[in-house]
């Protein structure tokens, strides 16, 4: 989910190894394992398209798959880091790394949405030529996946209500290793970016974004993310319009909250209906009371 810097372009073939193709892609794998290469392959051209068909245009160089059956293999193909992670991309050398032992027990849907995350980290590293900030291209490459729920929503609210935000300038380096750091570190750079989008770019949206990032120095929007005071202002503007009405909304529906309006309103009805049927009797008193009197008037 993350893209590396990769000091070498060189990845050891095994003997028994068999070189895949694709259109778009190409794989080594054990001669055991062509089947799995196969869909691999499949899934990754899919992931492709789902990302081009959102970019200004397209790319068509081949880009390397390189699987790494175990997670200690993987981590040190990207030189000995550490994390949490499903794959790694490395636009440098048009590669993308694969976490075999952690890919294996996701299910196709997950399989591909991690592709898409790592294949937009590859098409950004060729648009966009200069870095941009780690905060935008995290942001970027998760909105294209779709990587957002319900659940992101109320633990970035969640994070936002007991103080546990990253400030902005810590995101645009390298992420906290840490689990919980790490994982609140992707929710602020896709809320960020959203954010983002929403204001600069209502209309055209990504491909809006993504061709201004593609300008160059040029792009004024290029200025604006090498600026502290720009990303301050903007990091601050986003916790109070994006963020905060969130707070709210997780209050209301934590289940303490929840639970509390519902005896409120439980109590409420009660006391409506207890003042209606006293109404109602005392009517009904009165109305006792005008009949018997009116007995006298009767034929």
């Amino acid at each position: 989910m993350m893209v590396w810097a990769v000091a070498s372009d060189t990845f050891a073939s095994g003997e028994n190894d068999v070189a895949l193709r694709s259109p778009h892609f190409h794989f080594e794998v054990p001669a055991e394992n062509r089947r799995l290469g196969e869909q691999i392959l499949a899934i990754a051209e899919s992931a492709r398209q789902t990302v081009l068909n959102q970019m200004p245009r397209t790319l068509d160089e081949s880009v390397a798959l390189a699987w790494c059956p175990t997670e200690r293999e993987f981590y040190s193909r990207l030189g000995g880091r550490s994390g949490q992670l499903l794959a790694a991309a490395s636009p440098s050398i048009g590669r993308i790394y694969l976490n075999g032992e952690q890919l294996r027990r996701l299910d196709r849907g997950r399989f591909h949405e991690a592709l898409v995350h790592e294949f937009a980290h590859i098409y950004l590293g060729r648009a966009a030529g200069d870095p941009i900030p780690l905060w935008l291209n995290e942001g970027l490459a998760m909105y294209v996946a779709g990587e957002w729920d319900l659940s992101d929503a109320a633990a970035l609210a969640a994070d936002s209500l007991f103080g546990a935000l990253l400030p902005a300038e810590r995101l645009v380096r390298p992420f906290p290793t840490e689990p919980a750091a790490q994982q609140r570190a992707y929710r602020q750079s896709y809320s960020m970016t959203a954010f983002l989008l929403y204001l600069r770019y209502p209309t055209t949206g990504m491909r809006g974004l993504v061709g201004d990032l593609a300008k160059g120095s040029a792009s004024g929007l290029r200025a604006l993310l090498s600026d502290p005071k720009w990303l301050a202002d903007f990091d601050r503007e986003w916790r109070q319009r994006w963020v905060r009405p969130g707070r709210v909304f997780l209050v209301l529906t934590s289940s303490a909250t929840l639970w509390l309006l519902l005896t409120l309103l439980l109590v409420g009805a009660y006391a409506r209906k207890r003042r209606a049927r006293k109404r109602r009797e005392a009517r009904w008193a009165l109305e006792e009371e005008f009949a018997y009197h009116d007995d006298s008037f009767d034929d």
